[in-house]
């Protein structure tokens, strides 16, 4: 190699450059070392280090790569020369090695950063002739400051990576001065043999015999440290060492944290993208699902009008009565549709809830399969059922939201299974468990739905329970529906502590599985009421009594009232709150029920209610419920006791009932607090209004 014949003015040159490459790493400890990238590439602070390296790796490799020649010093001055020579060699490879170092990280890409800085770690630790080089970053972990160690490089020493001394290693394990002395920026240079006990028995098994700690600031805090050790000799690593390896480790460590930041924009970026792409899916199902609610709620209201226009033009009762019972089957196909969007709201707001009785789980049962039995028999379909005397007659759960699981997975089988095809239905215990110790509380039930339908593949299977979503768009189009039965009974059926799944092959049908966890009941349920078909004795029922309908609209009214006209009932109508409070208030013993409209002109439901509750205050004493009454909501929302109470007491209050198309439990609950009975929403359903009349009358 070539000899150095460098002069003083070189050196101050070489001093200079050095300084000036001090004062970038103190600006960059400060956080105003900034760059841009440009068309041209970097500008800025880094793209001034860069400059400065090239400069110093141009101007100075003669004396970087200089290698002592075979002098034989002959005297004193000589060796004092030639040793001065030495630290100033040992000095620049120091240097060259750090900003080499850090060059080759501020040139590194994402790809290529790993490899890259653990080949900056060999180059500075072979400079400084250490075994062993580490990078620390800090946190917080139990409460305490602790240091994990991100990356380490090593030759010819044990690797020390991921063992228990380097993951969440607290300061205050290895010294209690340790956390105080570097962060006020000091370094820990020492011998291991002249350290403390608690000191010497955490770095010793690791081999170490001297150590260099340095800490590291990022934007005036302690992120951390960099660290060499040395593991064959005995030594203090000099102010030049220690001054040189800080800077150096200092531009490592900006260039971790400029690496961390790249991938955190590009990690961001990738979110952001899968995010549109997600976004873009949800606004296209969406859209396909409002186009399929458009095309379900239209479908029964076009037939509604022309059944309505043909019904008219009729000559012959038989046609009539053709056109009615068209009309009521798209009616109830409408509602059904309205109903599915409603419940949807609930499960999109969180807001679906059960509300649990005890019930006959044999009438519940019937009660589902009468409303697809319509669809059998017009498809010449047959149902098959397989019930498990195990399962106990009464049970407490949701029997209308149990029941609405069966209605939509009997519904799909009869739909996508082909005239005269054959659907099964069986319902078995799973098992049972023991709350009380004395008998099986809960039971578990497994029910499933098969049929000899079209079948789905595995792939398509997991749109089945999504949101706006049916396996395939054309499906709607050949077999109708809204994509919505699937997804609100996976939701009910995760209510009630169960799951739902498919099992399914393309043309062999599917079979609908699903589970549920349900409360042995008490055999307390009484009988249900029979609907009265007799229209002579459903005409004498409510003779002498008399009903007060408060409804702002007139369609609703003359409907309410064409409804009631046979049962004996008279009828008195308020078209909103104020006028009727004013006939209650006129005369408060007139009226045995009043049928209350929430959303009226100049006062509404509530607040009428409000101010009749007030004036029966004033008139008559409060009386409290019997000890029997149970204060436990039933399916309608309102408490079971209080339904009772006003045949048990004598009726102190006028049974005051709901009549909205606001169905929502918040809904009900509201018309509770306000003071009223209970509930019926609209449309109304004759044979639930018969059933309040009943009740209360």
């Amino acid at each position: 190699m070539a000899e150095y014949t460098g002069t003083k003015e070189e050196m101050k040159d070489l001093s200079g450059l050095l300084g000036e490459l001090e004062r970038f790493v103190k600006a960059s400890e400060t956080g105003d070392l900034n760059f841009t990238l440009s068309d041209d590439g970097l500008s800025g602070g880094e793209a001034d280090i860069i400059r400065l390296l090239k400069k110093a790796f141009s101007k100075y490799r003669t004396a970087i790569e200089y290698d002592i020649l075979k002098h034989k010093p002959t005297t004193d001055a000589t060796n004092i020369a030639l040793r001065d020579q030495e630290e100033i060699e040992y000095r620049n490879n120091l240097v060259f090695a750090a900003y080499h170092a850090a060059a080759i990280l501020l040139d590194s890409s994402i790809e290529t950063f790993e490899k890259d800085l653990y080949k900056s770690m060999k180059i500075i630790a072979e400079a400084v002739k250490a075994d062993r080089m580490y990078i620390w970053k800090n946190h917080m972990h139990n409460g305490e400051l602790c240091h994990t160690q991100l990356y380490e490089w090593s030759e010819e020493v044990q690797p020390l990576q991921g063992s228990k001394f380097t993951v969440n290693v607290p300061y205050s394990k290895i010294s209690s001065d340790w956390e105080k002395i570097l962060s006020r920026g000091d370094c820990i240079n020492r011998v291991i043999r002249e350290m403390s006990p608690l000191e010497k028995a955490h770095l010793s098994p690791q081999g170490i015999v001297s150590i260099l700690i340095v800490p590291l600031f990022i934007k005036d805090q302690f992120w951390g440290l960099v660290g060499f050790d040395d593991c064959h000799n005995e030594r203090i690593f000099n102010e030049t060492e220690e001054s040189i390896l800080r800077s150096g480790s200092l531009l490592i460590a900006n260039a971790l944290l400029r690496n961390e930041m790249v991938m955190n924009i590009q990690e961001t970026s990738t979110q952001l993208e899968s995010a549109l792409i997600q976004a873009a899916a949800a606004s296209k199902a969406k859209g396909d699902f409002l186009s399929t609610m458009s095309h379900e709620m239209r479908t029964p209201m076009n037939a509604i009008i022309g059944m309505t226009a043909i019904g008219k033009r009729a000559n012959t009762i038989e046609q009539k009565n053709h056109a009615l019972n068209r009309i009521e089957d798209a009616s109830s196909h409408l509602l059904g549709v309205i109903n599915d969007v409603l419940d949807m709201a609930k499960i999109e707001a969180n807001k679906l809830e059960l509300a649990p009785i005890e019930f006959d789980f044999e009438r519940m049962l019937q009660q589902a399969i009468t409303v697809v039995n319509y669809r059998l028999d017009e498809k010449r379909q047959r149902l098959n059922m397989n019930v498990d005397k195990k399962i106990p007659r009464f049970i407490i759960g949701d029997d209308q939201r149990l029941a609405q699981v069966i209605t939509n997975l009997l519904s799909n089988a009869i739909k996508f299974t082909p005239e005269e095809g054959e659907i099964h239905f069986s319902a078995s215990v799973l098992g049972e468990t023991s709350v009380s110790g004395e008998t099986d509380d809960y039971c578990e039930l497994i029910m499933e739905v098969a049929d000899n339908g079209i079948g789905i593949s595995s792939e398509k299977q997991e749109k089945l329970f999504n949101a706006f979503e049916q396996a395939e768009s054309r499906t709607s189009r050949e077999y109708g529906g809204t994509g919505l039965g699937l997804v609100i009974s996976k939701r009910i059926v995760e209510l009630m502590d169960g799951r739902i799944w498919i099992e399914s092959e393309p043309g062999k049908g599917a079979r609908f599985i699903f589970t549920v966890k349900i409360l042995r009941g008490k055999n307390s349920v009484e009988p249900a009421k029979e609907i009265i078909k007799n229209e002579t004795t459903e005409k004498q029922m409510f003779t002498g009594k008399r009903i007060l309908i408060a409804e702002d609209i007139e369609i609703n009214r003359e409907i309410l009232i064409m409804l009631l006209e046979d049962t004996g009932l008279t009828i008195d109508c308020a078209e909103n709150g104020k006028e009727a409070v004013e006939i209650i208030t006129a005369a408060l013993d007139r009226y045995d029920i009043v049928f209350m409209d929430l959303q009226m002109p100049i006062m509404d439901g509530f607040e009428a209610t409000r101010r009749i509750r007030e004036f029966e205050a004033k008139r008559k004493p409060k009386t409290e419920n019997p000890p029997d009454c149970e204060n436990k909501l039933s399916s309608t929302g309102f408490s079971e006791g209080e339904t009772r109470s006003y045949n048990r007491n004598l009726r102190m209050q006028i049974p005051i009932i709901a009549m909205t198309a606001h169905v929502f439990k918040d809904d009900i609950e509201a018309c509770h607090a306000a003071g009223m009975n209970n509930h019926l929403g609209k449309p109304i359903d004759f044979n639930k209004v018969l059933e309040i009349l009943r009740t209360y009358l």
